[in-house]
């Protein structure tokens, strides 16, 4: 609560979820209806506060499925990161050894890779437009970090004492790992993954805007951006709407990961402007 910009990006990211839950879960499939009539109409309160674009389509209903799905998209590829980095960092770190050093370059290889080609790969042949395709090929693919965390953290942690006395009572290595380690390793991961939801949310966007990723009828930040860009002198605003809220997404994930980690880690200095 100290740390103000947390605070600030903590409700404007509760906000954001909030619209993206309740406004598709009254309109339903709305977001999809198309009228020649309403091309271009202008803002109608309070059913279409933003009016519609170039086929019909309520701005406000579709923005707010386009946020649902990029909010998905990025806590979904996140669970897919933390579970393989916490798994993969895990072992490297209790075990040590040349499984350590094995586990640590199998690391090293997937860091030297062009990760947006090999997502765009994966979509492209998996199922272009498919939410899960996205979802997975983020989340396989950005988990070294949650990974070297977990490792560096567990290096420390099986030097303790209290680990030492799990082992001397005889505790498996599953209960070690699971119940005595890998509890006090988490703040770290906390944090890298609230800053990697903003990560997946900004992929998923470029993966729309290019074409690879969620299309049209369903709805996305990227795709809107692609869809608005052909009519920015008309329209500008249909590019400020979903601009605006990619970019609060993205800040308000990292300025809430900047609060997790003052607030989690005593070793740093929390910064209350």
């Amino acid at each position: 609560m100290r740390h103000r910009l947390a605070v600030v990006a903590l409700i404007v990211l509760t906000a954001l979820i909030a619209y993206g839950i309740i406004v598709p879960l009254l309109t339903g499939d709305a977001y999809k209806d198309a009228s020649l009539q309403k091309i271009w109409a202008p803002p109608e309160f309070p059913n279409a506060p933003l009016g519609y674009d170039e086929i019909g389509q309520n701005v406000f209903v579709r923005l707010a499925k386009a946020t649902q799905t990029s909010l998905v998209i990025g806590f979904a590829a996140v669970c897919i990161i933390v579970g393989i980095g916490s798994i993969v960092g895990s072992i490297a770190g209790y075990v040590g050894g040349w499984v350590d050093n094995g586990l640590m370059r199998l690391v090293d290889v997937v860091l030297t890779l062009p990760i947006l080609f090999i997502i765009l790969m994966i979509v492209g042949f998996f199922g272009q437009g498919n939410v899960w395709v996205v979802i997975i090929a983020i989340g396989i693919t950005g988990w070294t970090l949650a990974a070297r965390l977990i490792r560096g953290e567990f290096l420390m942690l099986r030097e303790m004492d209290f680990v030492h006395a799990a082992k001397a009572l005889g505790a498996g290595h599953r209960r070690i790992i699971g119940r005595h380690m890998l509890p006090p390793a988490m703040s770290p991961l906390i944090v890298a993954a609230a800053i990697g939801v903003a990560d997946a949310v900004v992929i998923e966007a470029a993966l729309s805007f290019l074409g690879f990723g969620i299309s049209r009828p369903e709805a996305s930040l990227g795709n809107m951006l692609t869809n608005a860009q052909d009519y920015f002198i008309r329209a500008p605003l249909m590019v400020v709407w979903p601009g605006l809220i990619l970019i609060l997404m993205v800040l308000s994930a990292s300025f809430l990961g900047d609060g997790l980690r003052d607030a989690l880690d005593p070793r740093q200095k929390i910064d209350a402007s």
